[in-house]
């Protein structure tokens, strides 16, 4: 804030210029605004920048990390498990968000999991169902308003044996 102000000062106190020709007297200021900005970034660097109180900023790290991608396929399958094709044409391209589980994590233990637990978890892909604009897949029907299934997440699963009595 200081040193906004400080530059403020000098830029105003600064003559106008008429002709593209500089004095010797706008070199002079020059030299001034260049050495204070100097000066204020190193008294800036002796303090501390950071207040006597610590907050903590949450951060969050996934047990089985994923990642996000749009995509632009030209098939999908239905609720069913038929083979859908979606609709395309030069000017219309369906897209969707697409969220997968990372290739190093698929079908792997669970990371932060209690030891006793970490060899029955792994992580899976999630699937979710939605609307696009499809027809059966080698079929010259018309175009219809279906579910198509996308990858929508990744997750921990736990494959616990239960006894019965």
């Amino acid at each position: 804030m200081r040193m906004i102000l400080m530059l403020g000062i000098m830029i105003a106190s600064l003559p106008t210029f008429t002709s593209l020709s500089v004095t010797a007297q706008s070199e002079s200021y020059r030299s001034q605004i260049f050495k204070a900005i100097l000066r204020d970034r190193r008294e800036s660097r002796k303090t501390s920048k950071r207040s006597e109180t610590v907050v903590g900023v949450p951060y969050r790290i996934d047990c089985c990390p994923s990642e996000t991608h749009l995509i632009h396929p030209r098939g999908g399958i239905a609720r069913d498990g038929r083979l859908l094709e979606l609709y395309r044409d030069h000017r219309t391209v369906q897209k969707f968000y697409q969220t997968s589980c990372k290739q190093e994590t698929l079908n792997q233990p669970c990371r932060f999991i209690k030891r006793s637990y970490h060899d029955a978890s792994r992580c899976v892909q999630r699937y979710s169902y939605v609307y696009a604009m499809v027809r059966d897949f080698n079929v010259s029907e018309s175009f219809r308003l279906d579910y198509i299934r996308v990858k929508s997440g990744c997750s921990c699963e736990l494959e616990v044996t239960v006894l019965e009595e």
